[in-house]
């Protein structure tokens, strides 16, 4: 049997350790603040939007309706980029691909 090579490890320096540590309590107190929004009327209501629109996106893909899901993913746009910025994760969103189609 062949012997293999021993790798050495690599460890990481002080600073790097508490540079990770830091990065991981920023994450803590971030998702700290979203819950704490999420207590908030105006922001559970929007989330609700926001998951309707997505659910009337499905529906529209299923009926063919190209236009209707154009639409439906210009009006979640605003919205989702809004959340976002306040630092609330969304769900991700199936947004129609491909060229907008023609107005009749």
């Amino acid at each position: 049997m062949a012997k293999k090579k021993a790798t050495r490890r690599k460890r990481r320096s002080p600073e790097q350790i508490i540079e990770d540590l830091q990065r991981q309590i920023r994450d803590v107190k971030a998702r700290a603040a979203a819950r704490q929004l999420k207590q908030s009327p105006a922001i559970s209501a929007s989330l609700a939007a926001i998951k309707a629109l997505d659910k009337a996106l499905d529906l529209a893909a299923e009926e063919e309706q190209g236009s209707l899901r154009h639409a439906l993913a210009d009006a979640r746009k605003p919205l989702g980029e809004h959340l976002t910025e306040l630092g609330i994760k969304l769900p991700k969103a199936r947004l129609p691909k491909g060229r907008r189609p023609k107005k009749a």
